[in-house]
């Protein structure tokens, strides 16, 4: 688990209404990082740390992007209609890759803009792609900015006047008739700070290579998965979110975020987490999630195997407070899980509430130890040694601290 910050800064119309936020690296942690680095982290904390909702809610999402994005080496795995690419000025628009490339996420439905734009002539390819440009005030000329205004109604696009700073600055523009305003007079970037999970190189590398494999399974990706607390928990949410805006069904387990994600939005995201340089370290709490996850879908095997993916779900969702420092409330509102999880973790109803509470009253410990789930003490503490050996093994492959032997006897 890591501290993570990342950047916020409004852009708004003529009326001074938010149009969208542009997302920016603030992370100090990662001092040194190159232009695709930022932008995979910008990406990753963006939409699975905080949640591109709770970022920029409806807004469009500005995103900053280098040569290697927009070429296809690495995705940008936002919803397209409401993401917006800004090319970096540092890109070549000449350079027949970065032109196909452009192209190609125009018709997948992304906006173009180009980011820091000097107008000097109309020979440059993109700017039959894009659909925003924006303009630094204040490295540009009043004769610059006027001949860019001039010319902008020959390609139909937007101006952003970037880096406003005075009042005299916002005037002038305005009198110009530039489109959008982004700038300190306006709003400083807001910081947005939280904690987050980091998922294992290991298990990023191992999943990149199964999907590489066309024989690969849904089940083999979620085997995968579910060893990595990190990978469960942003994959979950990143489906939440699809969910909560109607474009898949409510999920009942890590299987049906695997699924409802596919196998292209996985390795685009496994890979911006590599490039975003994926943590390496060690938490106890980790081990305990997993030993809780494992053991609630050993014991709904009996009661019913429907219930043993949505069974492993709920455990690991029910870890995760104490791994982010947040209200499980929250952390469940953010998921989109099917009523019954929600249920289960939340008010510890339905079979799956009673399996979730054998667990953590396990965990507690005591003589007076009675299954609400009908299963006999024995075969609970069977399920918790078995779940502790395949967390204890998951871990030393992670080289992750092993939960501590708990519970009770039978």
């Amino acid at each position: 688990m890591s501290q993570f910050m990342v950047g916020r800064q409004p852009i708004f119309d003529a009326k001074l209404g938010v149009r969208g936020y542009e997302l920016l690296f603030r992370d100090p942690s990662f001092p040194g990082l190159n232009g695709d680095a930022m932008t995979a982290d910008v990406l990753v904390r963006s939409a699975l740390d905080v949640g591109l909702t709770s970022l920029v809610g409806s807004k469009l999402a500005f995103v900053n992007a280098t040569r290697a994005f927009l070429v296809g080496e690495h995705e940008v795995p936002f919803p397209a209609r409401q993401t917006v690419v800004e090319v970096l000025e540092d890109v070549a628009h000449d350079d027949p890759e970065v032109v196909a490339g452009c192209r190609r996420l125009v018709r997948r439905g992304y906006t173009l803009a180009l980011d820091d734009y000097i107008w000097e002539g109309d020979d440059d390819p993109l700017l039959e792609l894009v659909s925003i440009v924006k303009l630094d005030v204040l490295a540009l000329t009043p004769a610059q900015l006027a001949h860019a205004v001039e010319r902008r109604c020959a390609f139909g696009v937007e101006l952003v006047a970037e880096k406003v700073e005075t009042r005299q600055q916002l005037d002038a523009c305005r009198e110009l008739g530039f489109d959008l305003y982004q700038g300190y007079l306006l709003s400083r970037p807001e910081i947005v700070e939280g904690q987050a999970l980091s998922p294992r190189k290991l298990t990023c590398l191992l999943i990149i290579e199964k999907l590489c494999d066309p024989g690969t399974s849904a089940g083999e990706i979620e085997t995968i998965v579910q060893s990595d607390v990190a990978l469960s928990y942003r994959f979950l949410r990143v489906a939440g979110t699809g969910a909560a805006r109607g474009l898949f069904r409510r999920l009942s387990s890590v299987r049906d975020a695997v699924v409802l994600l596919g196998q292209r939005r996985l390795r685009a995201w496994v890979t911006l987490m590599l490039l975003d340089g994926a943590q390496e370290g060690s938490n106890e709490r980790l081990s305990i999630a997993m030993t809780r996850a494992r053991m609630a879908e050993l014991m709904a095997g009996p009661l019913g195997p429907h219930l043993v993916d949505s069974a492993y779900t709920v455990g690991l969702v029910s870890a995760l407070d104490l791994l982010l420092h947040a209200p499980l409330t929250d952390i469940v509102g953010g998921l989109s899980l099917r009523a019954e999880l929600e249920d289960a973790l939340l008010g510890r109803t339905g079979p799956l509430g009673d399996v979730l509470a054998d667990v953590l009253a396990w965990e507690v410990g005591g003589e007076s130890f009675a299954a609400r789930s009908g299963t006999r003490p024995a075969d609970v503490e069977w399920c918790y040694v078995e779940a502790l050996a395949w967390s204890n093994e998951v871990c030393g492959v992670l080289s992750l601290t092993p939960a501590p032997l708990q519970g009770v006897a039978g």
